[in-house]
């Protein structure tokens, strides 16, 4: 009954929105234009100091890094970089190429990558990224050999190149000066006016309004991101969907993202958009407190009951009639597009019999009640809470605000919490089950040693064969032990113009120096 309402209210929704669309001369094939409209302002236009993704797909199209990821591979190829080499396992040699240009011109050397990173990692410096290239990198210097780049690590780590893909871009030599004397760091020098490498450059930016690029004529020719087939990308700020989809259809806008399932599909049956749903990388789950996090006595330390809690969803059900697009049940805690993530594991098909008994064995015979945390994701965790109820598993849903769930995680108050993570878009198991479950993790509510150390060997050689090992046994002990509830895998919804070629790779990233325009009719 909830459904059918949403979708009566998406129709009378997307209707008054259209009276208010955007005239489609404003953008279009015909002055080379692409209009892309998110949700979520951008405030800012530097990568290090947001987390946000609408600054990661920007970054793609503003910045190149040292490294990328290849969206048919997923494996991380040089960009930036000519070259690399381990000098030992955490010495990383970067050869640089000679021919990347600053959007004002001027070439990118050693030393804007040894200040780079230099910068980055100062203890000084606030900016949101910097935490995470502290924790892997110890220092970076120039090479022996000109052209080359040295980055010493913490200690050894299989992931380097992709964190430096996702998240390496380069800026000029005292990018961040402050300028005063004082040799602090400005991390917002590139908030409102960037210089970057990358296939576009920033023509003008309205802090939470809009964002104009254009294509970089000084770009490489040999870059994998040359090809970009679009003169001009404009971003605009639309928070609310319905009027995003009403300025696809007016032809206001060709490109939006992350659509409700029921928009996107009441736009596309009008013949006037494209709905196109693809993988997101992104994974949903419900954590159990198997330590026994909060008290010693709660049934989650019982290994029956997290099984049952796992035999009484249905998956499908909810991906196919909740998530819809292209969202699929989740059977392992990890995505069958990541490394190591091993799929030949036990799994759990939906049982609630089978849950009831396993609960009657653990000693519940009359089921269990217990406190459901959760900020987001309302429909699809009021379904679970449904299900479980049907095999004695009473479940209140306790909807808070992301801070008010850290705090509670923090201070042991959560017997079971819904998380979600997408690994960076890094198809790896090394991007997502070690910070969750490593050891002095946050979210550690397992505290098992085995997978400790399945973990801990996954993430210090970078021998492809010993990872897949490790992995195998770090997805089965999580399995096996039903450390985790795995729901589904999200899907990503596109709303399109329909004369708008669009790609979107397996890794969920959005990739839009690959959009081009379909032949003419």
């Amino acid at each position: 009954m909830k459904l059918l309402y949403l979708r009566g209210l998406c129709t009378g929704l997307l209707s008054a929105a259209l009276a208010l669309a955007t005239p489609a001369a404003l953008a279009s094939r015909a002055d080379d234009t692409l209009v892309a409209v998110v949700a979520r302002e951008i405030l800012v236009l530097d990568n290090f100091n947001s987390t946000s993704r609408e600054n990661e797909i920007i970054s793609l199209l503003v910045d190149d890094a040292l490294f990328y990821i290849d969206p048919a591979t997923q494996k991380a190829q040089p960009l930036v970089a000519r070259s690399y080499r381990y000098l030992d396992p955490t010495t990383l040699e970067v050869t640089l190429r000679d021919d990347v240009q600053f959007h004002d011109g001027s070439k990118l050397g050693v030393d804007d990558v040894v200040y780079t990173f230099k910068t980055i990692i100062d203890p000084d410096n606030k900016a949101q990224k910097a935490g995470t290239f502290r924790r892997w990198l110890a220092g970076v210097e120039p090479g022996a050999t000109p052209g080359t780049v040295v980055f010493h690590l913490k200690e050894p780590n299989p992931l380097v190149l992709d964190f430096l893909a996702t998240g390496g871009r380069v800026v000029k030599k005292g990018t961040y000066d402050r300028g005063d004397g004082t040799g602090g760091l400005d991390v917002e020098a590139q908030s409102g006016k960037l210089i970057g490498t990358g296939p576009y450059k920033v023509v003008s930016f309205l802090p939470g309004r809009d964002l104009v690029l254009e294509k970089y004529a000084g770009y490489r020719g040999d870059s994998p991101k040359a090809n970009a087939a679009i003169s001009k990308i404009v971003f605009r700020v639309i928070p609310d969907y319905a009027t995003q989809a009403a300025e696809i259809i007016s032809g206001g806008a060709q490109w939006a993202y992350n659509v409700p399932t029921d928009i996107a599909e009441s736009m596309a049956g009008s013949g006037q958009a494209v709905f196109q749903s693809s993988p997101s990388m992104r994974i949903g789950f419900i954590v159990l407190d198997a330590a026994g996090r909060t008290g010693a006595d709660n049934p989650f330390t019982k290994l029956q009951v997290r099984q049952a809690l796992n035999y009484a969803v249905d998956r499908a059900a909810i991906a196919k009639s909740l998530l819809r697009g292209s969202a699929a049940p989740a059977d392992t805690p990890c995505l069958p597009v990541q490394f190591a993530c091993a799929q030949d594991v036990p799994k759990y098909a939906y049982d609630p019999a089978r849950a009831k008994r396993l609960l009657a064995e653990a000693g519940y015979p009359n089921g269990i009640s217990f406190d459901l945390w959760a900020s987001r994701e309302q429909d699809s965790l009021e379904a679970v809470v449904a299900m479980w109820r049907k095999a004695g598993i009473n479940a209140n849903l306790r909807m808070v605000k992301q801070p008010a769930l850290v705090k509670a995680r923090d201070d042991n108050q959560l017997p079971a919490y819904f998380e979600n993570n997408g690994s960076v878009g890094i198809a790896d198991i090394g991007a997502l089950l070690p910070n969750l479950l490593g050891r002095n993790s946050p979210s550690d509510f397992h505290h098992d040693p085995q997978l400790y150390d399945a973990l801990a060997a996954l993430m210090s050689t970078t021998d492809a064969q010993a990872r897949l090992k490790a992995g195998k046994q770090a997805v089965a002990r999580l399995a096996e032990q039903a450390y985790w509830v795995p729901l589904y895998e999200f899907t990503q919804n596109f709303l399109l113009s329909p004369d708008l070629d669009y790609p979107q790779a397996a890794d969920g990233m959005q990739r839009l120096y690959l959009a081009k325009w379909k032949p003419a009719r």
